[in-house]
């Protein structure tokens, strides 16, 4: 595997090279016709990022604030800062160690911390990545994500879906339809709030919510809940690339660096399940 712990690291990053590294084991899979040509899925996975919460501080201030320490003279490395009833946001706020990384929970009554989100398009035959990527920490970055991912793997692949399954986080009108101008049939888990009547909705929204209302009619057909059993599989990707790969917080800071390692990962993920897959 590569080392990305090396001062090399910008040259990787100027030429691509663990991109192409991963495309190169994507082609090879391909080509040995282990990956699915139709059925794909998609989710995205908090990656904690490597500054600490001390370095979340407002936005402009550059201050250099020192423990006092004791009496003694002793000054501990490790500053004191209390954030007891102080309100802090990504608005007002940006850590001085990755600038890039924002304030972001995954769900009610859990914590917020910095983090980016990272992504992966897998296809639904072995549950071989296909696609990864790493964006903002942010509540429509992962349809975004997704739409990057499908069009790169086009691109590069040749590969054109016909449905792609999901989970709630990417309920979304407008993701429904970008996704059907590509060709491409949503299966993806909706919130419990039905889409309202499209005829009592203005008229830049109607598009919109007909396309959630189409989601909605496919949530008990046969299509849709085989793609929703098969999109677990992507979970096993994240559960691997966190444990295994030591992703589950970055030891990087800036998000070029942070892309590098799950490109790699991805790659070596492909290869171990290909190993077995692959007759010899």
């Amino acid at each position: 595997m590569l080392n990305l712990n090396t001062h090399n690291r910008p040259r990787l990053d100027e030429h691509g090279l663990t991109a192409a590294f991963f495309d190169a084991v994507l082609e090879r899979a391909i080509q040995a016709g282990l990956t699915s040509d139709e059925h794909f899925s998609v989710d995205g996975t908090l990656i904690e990022s490597y500054a600490s919460a001390k370095s979340f501080r407002p936005i402009g201030d550059q201050g250099d604030e020192r423990d006092e320490g004791d009496g003694n003279g002793f000054k501990p490395r490790n500053l004191a800062v209390d954030f007891h009833n102080k309100k802090r946001g990504n608005a007002t706020h940006r850590s001085s160690t990755d600038p890039e990384a924002m304030l972001y929970r995954k769900g009610s009554g859990q914590e917020a911390k910095l983090c980016h989100i990272g992504h992966a398009l897998t296809e639904n035959r072995h549950g071989l990545i296909l696609g990864v990527t790493v964006s903002v920490a942010s509540g429509m970055a992962e349809p975004a994500a997704a739409l990057e991912m499908l069009d790169r793997l086009q691109q590069r692949h040749g590969k054109k879906p016909k449905t792609l399954g999901a989970d709630k986080g990417y309920d979304s009108g407008p993701f429904y339809q970008q996704l059907e101008s590509r060709g491409v049939e949503p299966h993806c888990a909706m919130i419990r709030t039905p889409p309202p009547n499209p005829k009592y909705i203005v008229r830049r929204r109607q598009a919109e919510v007909e396309a959630r209302c189409r989601m909605r009619g496919r949530l008990g057909s046969l299509e849709y809940c085989l793609s929703q059993r098969c999109r677990k599989k992507v979970e096993e990707c994240f559960g691997w690339i966190k444990t295994i790969g030591g992703l589950a917080r970055s030891r990087h800071a800036g998000r070029w660096r942070i892309r590098q390692q799950p490109e790699v990962l991805a790659a070596a993920y492909n290869l171990v399940r290909m190993r077995k897959r692959i007759p010899t």
